[in-house]
């Protein structure tokens, strides 16, 4: 009877703990190459990689997911995932605590040559048709001069689908990360038919962040340590050629 007993109370203890912890969960954008994006179902790209060696140098496992820019939004509002390759602006201030930057990217404007326009400012958009990603912020001056609609924003899911447009001329120009705009236009063979402007629209600097309801500044502390210290050991150099001239 006694190990009945015992036996039974075993049970109800496994019944209350959970199986495994999961791993910490870091949501990401699927349709930004060559930063993020993805492929075949998994997160690829420089932000996950990025990510990935980071956490495995604080030894904390971390799964990196990718989805649609919106849902990754979403799902850093609400707690459910961390959000990598993120831009600062201030609404996100007052949602998300931050890491130091990760990356800087430079957002420039690719043009349709027959459109062709010289651009050295906001200002200059004005009543163009600008390809954009649906949910992305682009910097201050950007997001207001949208919001007051000096231009049209036509917004896509992804650059791919924004630099289509921009060929067949329903758009003037899009906005997209150089280096990922370069290596569309490598991939496709767009030279003859798209510009880049030497002004840039903003450069930003990209985070790790976790809604503040989680209190993970502690762990981004941990993050930035270790961010920090592959930046002084050149693996942080390392990955980032690795990933960008593949």
């Amino acid at each position: 009877m006694k190990k009945q007993v015992i036996f039974g109370f075993c049970l109800l203890c496994l019944a209350v703990l959970p199986a495994h912890a999961q791993d910490l969960e870091i949501a990401v954008d699927n349709a930004n190459p060559p930063f993020m994006y993805n492929d075949a179902g998994k997160a690829a790209g420089l932000y996950p990689a990025m990510l990935t060696a980071i956490f495995s140098k604080m030894n904390v496992p971390v799964k990196v997911s990718a989805y649609p820019w919106k849902r990754v939004l979403k799902m850093g509002k609400d707690g459910a995932a961390g959000i990598g390759g993120i831009y600062k602006n201030p609404d996100r201030l007052k949602i998300f605590d931050y890491s130091d930057s990760i990356f800087s990217e430079r957002l420039v404007l690719f043009i349709n040559k027959d459109k062709a326009f010289n651009y050295s400012g906001v200002k200059d958009l004005s009543g163009k048709k600008v390809g954009i990603l649906l949910g992305w912020s682009y910097g201050a001056d950007f997001d207001e001069a949208k919001a007051q609609k000096a231009f049209i924003a036509e917004e896509g899911k992804s650059d791919e689908a924004n630099f289509k447009k921009l060929t067949q001329g329903w758009l003037d120009c899009v906005v997209a990360i150089e280096l990922a705009g370069q290596k569309l236009i490598a991939q496709e063979k767009l030279q003859d038919k798209i510009v880049m402007s030497g002004t840039p629209v903003a450069i930003n600097d990209t985070y790790l962040v976790f809604a503040k309801s989680l209190d993970k500044k502690s762990l981004l502390t941990q993050f930035n340590n270790a961010l920090a210290g592959m930046k002084n050991d050149g693996s942080y150099d390392g990955i980032i050629k690795g990933v960008i001239s593949d």
